[in-house]
């Protein structure tokens, strides 16, 4: 199958471009290359039948997870059990080799590249962001911690909804971010940058008061990690996670008009390299013997505390999908068992701590978030987690 280089600046992130679009972002929009290292972890495989494992669909009725993955935009998915490859999949124009945009599963990198400054001490989770990085001062940071930052419960005024996109009005500041951040034409404007444009952003609420899920933090939570490592983000993440996780292919990030890297949502890496990383967190950051993110990043990734998850509780408009908290730029939908990267159009990287099951799934869906459509993915996900747990071969 030839893959479709019809989609340019203006239309890549709208269906039917898309899809093509998240395979090939390098030719798109600038991009910052993440270097794998010399040498790569091999996954064994063991191949299981799963096309029968059924689960309910967003319709309510019977479904499997061959039907379901026909049916879902499914770009390509990779389910490891025990480490092993029990079931790969690349559809349509993907193969093992081409890389695909992780859209907000970029966030959960970020966090783990922030774990390992941590652990060697660069910077605390309770420092206050203007001491690790003074550029921030004067901004809607003043007295936010690295914590409220990666956690998304800074006070921060902005607004992330994806209803938006049918509509691309630049008057609203999704939008408005998207387009400094180099999604979306510039159309004659002067660039902001991703980090030009959060300093436009006023206060909402006080700090820690509650979460809300706001993109633009995590390219914050990027440049505290630039400053304290005194490395470009890019040249970070190679070094500290893309190298030692053994991945099998270099990735990349998106570069704003202004060469910074849009960390929220830009990074772009194969299939399997994405399941080792998913793998490295179920393994309790362990990689081959070799302790890459620090164990105890891990464990108050899954876990948090009860403060993380009083604040998820009392996000406007109520926990309406009764999962536990973000923490640490992962979605935790079982404190302590079952944790998630997540991004729009249908990325993932989730894993399932009681089944020791890690599934990385690209996707095209139709629209950003389609919840209907998440709700069926997420379920899919469980039920073939407990079959492999049932059936361990």
């Amino acid at each position: 199958m030839t893959i479709d280089r019809t989609a340019t600046l203006a239309n890549w992130m709208d269906a039917p471009y898309h899809r093509s679009a998240f395979q090939r972002v390098r030719e798109i929009t600038p991009t910052e290359l993440i270097a794998r290292g010399a040498d790569v972890r091999r996954l064994e495989r063991d191949s299981r039948p799963l096309d029968h494992v059924t689960f309910a669909d967003r319709h309510g009725r019977t479904t499997t997870w061959a039907e379901h993955l026909a049916s879902s935009w499914c770009d390509a998915v990779c389910v490891l059990h025990d480490g092993r490859i029990v079931d790969e999949r690349h559809l349509g124009t993907m193969h093992e080799r081409r890389p695909h945009l992780l859209m907000s599963v970029s966030k959960s990198v970020c966090g783990a590249a922030l774990g390992i400054a941590v652990g060697r001490g660069r910077l605390r989770a309770d420092d206050l962001v203007t001491d690790v990085a003074p550029e921030f001062a004067g901004t809607s940071l003043d007295g936010a911690t690295v914590r409220h930052v990666i956690d998304m419960t800074a006070g921060t005024d902005f607004v992330e909804d994806y209803d938006v996109y049918v509509e691309a009005d630049a008057a609203v500041p999704l939008i408005d971010y998207e387009i400094h951040a180099g999604y979306r034409p510039l159309h004659g404007r002067q660039p902001l940058g991703t980090l030009g444009h959060f300093r436009t952003y006023g206060t909402a609420f006080p700090h820690g008061a509650r979460f809300q899920y706001r993109s633009p933090l995590t390219n914050v939570a990027a440049r505290l990690i630039e400053v304290v490592e005194d490395l470009p983000y890019p040249e970070i993440v190679a070094r500290d996670l893309w190298g030692p996780i053994g991945m099998e292919h270099d990735a990349d990030v998106m570069l704003d008009p202004l060469r910074h890297p849009v960390v929220e949502g830009g990074m772009s890496c194969t299939l399997r390299d994405l399941a080792r990383f998913g793998q490295m967190y179920l393994d309790d950051g362990v990689v081959d013997g070799r302790q890459v993110v620090p164990q105890a990043w891990v464990a108050d990734t899954r876990d948090g505390d009860d403060v993380c998850a009083a604040a998820f509780e009392a996000q406007e408009g109520g926990n309406h999908d009764g999962w536990s908290m973000y923490r640490n730029a992962f979605w935790v939908i079982e404190r302590g068992q079952v944790f998630s990267g997540l991004g729009i159009f249908g990325q993932y990287c989730w894993i399932h701590r009681p089944s020791r099951t890690v599934i990385a799934r690209f996707s095209t869906y139709p629209t950003a978030f389609p919840e209907d459509l998440s709700a069926e993915t997420l379920r899919g996900f469980t039920a073939v987690a407990e079959h492999l747990a049932a059936h361990p071969g």
